[in-house]
């Protein structure tokens, strides 16, 4: 019985600082005790917040997850880019370390797809990320975990993790329908439109569940002309947000084979089109082919990607006489059919086709396996995880992969070789974690290992310790230090991955011409074609030179050192934390991070006389391709971010009035290499709901957000941010001021079947719209109105 009881306060514990999957060994009445516990511990604790389905309900997400995660402290959405190009496909960003560095779960298995989408030389997909599989009905709850616990997940989590928990089989037959719909006041914005059901209940009564659920959605697209007054012309079109069609299905079989071995079986099928709308990677689409191609697309509202996601998985979770274990394998297959994308300069992720669509294909193979030991030592208590996962990706992308060389300067040991878009990666990884209960019965103290290696990249340790101490019968300390750590992507670490700049994306020689004035004012006037390099052109610098991008398959992982502190107050339900976190962000992979070689063109090179009225003065410029540079993948060397995040949740008059407010607080976001952002996120984010329950079937909910300054790169990120002609930067910073947006709903449940919600979101119509300087904003929604309906049975 000891055992038992120290088993619960242990696992309580765990939960608290998202070590999930400890809860398996316990019985199953035990582990909804420890659920129960655990929620109203943890709903908003110290580096982990739990979203219920209450929450859920209270709060209608429109279409996306991501919507209510990023309402929890330390998270926000952003791009990965540091510039935020592609603001309108924004994702989950915990603590600035940017969304690729957010790891998604389902049901406590990681979700990738997003990694069938290209990895451009700025760090951005053409991809919501992976937030939107699960429809927001089939739901149960959302865990989201920040700061040093993080690490025990490995490759991903530097930032944190998203845990998202889909409905169980129930005991009973049950079953809802629900509707939704949320119409903006702006004609111009897309509205939203979806219907889901889920179904579960006993196929054998105590022996064999089921669970079953389908959704159909669209969001449809804003208008063309959303962004026309804030852009200068046609050619730099800012789009609004690209909608979407969602077509979900998926089924759960559970098996209770004995009542200490469960064989859990799941099968996910989902579809996902977006609409399109013009959004592009860069700004200016100057070219009359691809800007009539994007044009036409966005005319027509095409489906421009649409990717097809299939799981299946298949878990065991046992309890032994002296230990407790979960066994899972999934496969996960994305097949990605999309418009080709430009992989030259700045036409880099434009659609440079309207007529065939390529075929990306990713597959995922991953297996698990984890045991829970309960052991003491002396007077001191201790619950050992031990596990060890593999992971195959395989990915086939060559439209992705290849920009065409024929036309520039060539790279001879790639002519030479069949090339091809597949690239695949092997990872594997052991770990060891000890939740220990010290003598005072007033500590716990979790140190761990983690082990990761992987095909592409260098082995990798991270350690980890964490600890929470009892101060008080109300107030506790915690804490916690890891090394977290983040392989190398697929297009990263592809030796065939190869990216084109052939005007003015490329480094200059630095040795020569970078502190050189001279260097910048050159415009090959001369009538004669001239190398700079080649020749000592006296003005130093060929604007036109092409240079190329290449994956590296010996590239370093990124690794962060996570430090947290903070305090935490919990007593009948008046919750409050604070925490102040520190990560030492190092190697960061950027594409131009190693210089490989300069190789010559054919004899007599590529000379060529362009003329162009975007040339300075209309002369005519020589582009000599005789010595052109190759760069790859390489790492940067440090970031720091640093900052302070809380929450207060405060219930007045028995829980009939509840206020909960966090916030977070950035003091450092920075890469110190360049002093720019590693993330573009607010300075400070808060974010305020008040719940009335007027009674059991009235009840009404009101949220506040506010967003602090924002601002994107001021400094080049690298050489080749610099305009050669002049000398003057490329990057235009862009500051967005601090706003707010307020929004409220009422609901009513008619009877035991039927409830509803209606709500305003916006409500006093502060608008963002894309600047027509630069692509790195996004556009916030004005007004809208929303309405849901739901039958249970």
């Amino acid at each position: 019985m000891k055992n038992q009881q120290f088993k619960l306060s242990v696992l309580t514990f765990a939960i608290s600082t998202a070590l999930v999957g400890a809860a398996y060994a316990t019985t199953q009445e035990t582990l909804d005790e420890i659920n129960v516990t655990a929620e109203q511990q943890v709903k908003q604790s110290l580096g982990v917040s739990v979203i219920s389905e209450k929450d859920l309900a209270r709060n209608p997400i429109e279409n996306d997850a991501s919507e209510i995660i990023a309402k929890q402290p330390g998270v926000t959405l952003s791009t990965n880019a540091p510039g935020g190009a592609r603001g309108n496909k924004r994702q989950v960003d915990i603590r600035a370390m940017g969304p690729e560095n957010t790891l998604i779960l389902v049901d406590g298995k990681p979700v990738k797809s997003r990694n069938s989408e290209r990895y451009g030389r700025n760090g951005t997909r053409n991809t919501r990320g992976d937030t939107n599989w699960v429809p927001a009905d089939a739901i149960e709850s959302i865990e989201v975990l920040r700061g040093p616990a993080a690490a025990r997940y490995g490759s991903g989590a530097m930032g944190g993790v998203v845990n998202i928990k889909t409905k169980s089989p129930t005991e009973a037959f049950h079953g809802s329908l629900n509707l939704y719909t949320e119409q903006p006041e702006d004609p111009k914005e897309g509205d939203t439109n979806r219907v889901g059901f889920n179904l579960s209940g006993p196929l054998i009564k105590d022996v064999l569940g089921f669970r079953l659920y389908g959704n159909l959605a669209r969001t449809d697209a804003d208008a063309l002309d959303l962004n026309a007054s804030e852009n200068a012309n046609a050619n730099t079109i800012n789009a609004g947000r690209e909608g979407v069609r969602n077509k979900d299905v998926a089924g759960q079989l559970v098996w209770n084979m004995t009542p200490d071995q469960k064989l859990t079986f799941d099968a996910n099928y989902s579809r996902q089109g977006n609409i399109y709308n013009g959004d592009s990677q860069n700004v200016a689409i100057l070219v009359p082919g691809p800007r009539n191609i994007r044009n036409n697309l966005a005319a027509r509202r095409a489906e421009t990607s649409t990717l097809y996601r299939q799981s299946y998985s298949l878990t065991h979770e046992g309890k032994w006489e002296n230990f407790d274990n979960r066994t899972y394998f999934t496969f996960e297959q994305t097949r990605n059919y999309h418009y080709p994308e430009g992989l030259l300069g700045s036409y880099e992720g434009t659609y440079n086709s309207d007529m065939k669509k390529t075929i990306g294909l990713l597959r995922n193979y991953r297996f698990s396996n984890e045991f829970y030991i309960p052991f003491t030592t002396g007077n001191t208590s201790h619950m050992l995880t031990v596990g060890v996962e593999a992971s195959r990706s395989e990915l086939n992308d060559a439209a992705s992969m290849m920009a065409t060389m024929e036309t520039y300067a060539f790279i001879p040991w790639l002519q030479n070789q069949g090339r091809s878009g597949k690239v695949s990666q092997n990872e594997y990884a052991v770990f060891l974690e000890d939740n220990i209960l010290l003598s005072n019965n007033k500590t716990i103290v979790t140190p761990g290992m983690r082990f990761d290696t992987s095909t592409n990249s260098k082995p990798n340790w991270s350690p980890s310790v964490n600890f929470s101490h009892q101060l008080t019968e109300n107030w506790k300390l915690k804490g916690g230090v890891a090394r977290a750590y983040k392989a190398p992507n697929l297009y990263q670490s592809s030796p065939n991955y190869l990216l084109i700049n052939a005007s003015n994306g490329c480094p200059i020689d630095r040795a020569n011409n970078w502190n050189n004035p001279n260097a910048l004012n050159n415009t090959g006037g001369t009538g004669t074609p001239s190398n700079p390099f080649v020749n000592n052109n006296p003005g130093g610098f060929d604007w036109g030179r092409a240079c190329y991008f290449l994956g590296n398959p010996d590239i370093k992982p990124e690794t962060s050192w996570n430090k947290e502190i903070g305090i935490e107050y919990e007593n009948a339900g008046r919750l409050f934390s604070l925490a102040y976190f520190h990560n030492d962000y190092r190697n960061k992979i950027v594409s131009n991070g190693e210089f490989v070689t300069t190789i010559d063109a054919p004899a007599g090179g590529y000379n060529r006389e362009i003329r162009s009225p975007n040339t300075p003065n209309g002369v005519p410029v020589w582009r000599n391709y005789t010595a052109t540079n190759v760069y790859r993948w390489g790492n940067a060397k440090r970031a720091l971010i640093e900052g302070v995040e809380g929450n207060l949740t405060l219930p007045f008059f028995d829980e009939i009035l509840t206020l909960s407010t966090n916030f977070t607080y950035m003091i450092k976001n920075v890469n110190k290499d360049t002093g720019n952002p590693t993330s573009i996120v607010p300075k400070y984010t808060i974010n305020s709901s008040l719940n009335w329950k007027i009674n059991d079937n009235w009840d009404v909910n009101t949220t506040y957000t506010r967003y602090g300054r924002q601002k994107t790169v001021n400094n080049p990120e690298n050489f080749m941010q610099v305009i050669y002609t002049n000398g003057r930067s490329l990057v235009k910073q862009y500051e967005l001021g601090s706003y707010g947006v307020w929004g409220a709903n009422i609901g009513y449940k008619f009877n035991e079947n039927f409830s509803t919600r209606i709500g305003v979101s916006n409500i006093l119509d502060k608008r963002i719209y894309r600047n027509a300087n630069t692509a790195r904003t996004y556009n916030e929604r004005g007004r809208a109105y929303y309405a849901t309906l739901k039958y249970s049975f």
